[in-house]
């Protein structure tokens, strides 16, 4: 996730969530997806993946490799209290360590399959994603999959877009972008164990799977999410308290845990 997101997702998960289902259910496509790679995380393969080490405003984190780790064949990614005197790359002090590991390779349409057991803790967020990352973003597109630590009773969906006038990068400020959310109350735990999500995106919609089942499918500006995205295995600390919960002692012994993950091309029909 990126800078602006934070602030809007407590107000707009109040807003949104309840009108999330309303998207028509068609949304898979009439093409088929082909595997561009599982790995299983034997070890962090700098040829798939980078460690990134930037911030944003309502972050308490930064990322750092410092947090992210191969443990007995799985990625570990934490949040750790952060040295004194720590700041973000724009010289912001920081409270914690987090981590991003981002994908060198980029989808453009596709599915992204991961089994995760995801953190528990207030304040903390961790989830899967597909973003485009150009940054400062010209133009938003963005699918995640994030569970809230403070109560991980479920997940929740975000697809954002950017839905203002055009721009001509590179541009000096970030645009913003429209945040869809959909909380889906599932029926375990995600962060008591190893469950395995799925985005699934085509020019006809996007679609989340748990444990594939499709929990929730979203079209409503699937014309603005045309642009290239990598994937993100994200774990950081939101300021928000109305959203994410108030940190405390648990904040800084959050772990997600990525067992493995696939990328998968659409190929049209």
């Amino acid at each position: 996730m990126k800078p602006v997101l934070s602030l809007a997702l407590g107000a707009a998960l109040l807003s949104l969530s309840a009108c999330g289902g309303s998207d028509p259910p068609e949304a898979s496509g009439p093409g088929t997806f082909s595997l561009v790679y599982r790995d299983d995380f034997d070890t962090l393969d700098g040829n798939r993946w980078q460690l990134m080490t930037h911030s944003w405003s309502s972050n308490l984190a930064v990322f750092s490799a410092q947090a992210a780790a191969i443990e007995d064949g799985a990625l570990a990614i934490r949040l750790l209290p952060a040295p004194p005197n720590t700041v973000d790359p724009e010289n912001v002090p920081k409270s914690f360590l987090g981590a991003e590991v981002r994908s060198k390779d980029t989808l453009t349409y596709g599915r992204v399959k991961a089994r995760v057991k995801f953190a528990r803790g207030s304040a903390v967020i961790s989830s899967l994603v597909t973003i485009y990352t150009p940054w400062p973003a010209d133009d938003w597109n963005e699918l995640d999959v994030e569970c809230l630590g403070k109560a991980p009773e479920g997940v929740q969906y975000n697809a954002q877009v950017y839905t203002g006038p055009p721009t001509t990068p590179p541009v000096a400020t970030s645009v913003s972008p429209t945040p869809d959310l959909f909380q889906d109350a599932l029926s375990f735990d995600p962060s008591a164990d190893f469950h395995v999500y799925t985005i699934e995106w085509t020019p006809a919609g996007a679609r989340f799977l748990v444990d594939d089942e499709e929990r929730h499918a979203w079209t409503r500006r699937i014309d603005r999410m045309v642009l290239p995205q990598n994937v993100l295995l994200t774990i950081w600390a939101s300021s928000s308290s109305a959203w994410a919960g108030a940190v405390t002692d648990e904040t800084s012994q959050a772990v997600a845990t990525y067992d493995w993950v696939e990328l998968y091309s659409y190929d049209s029909p």
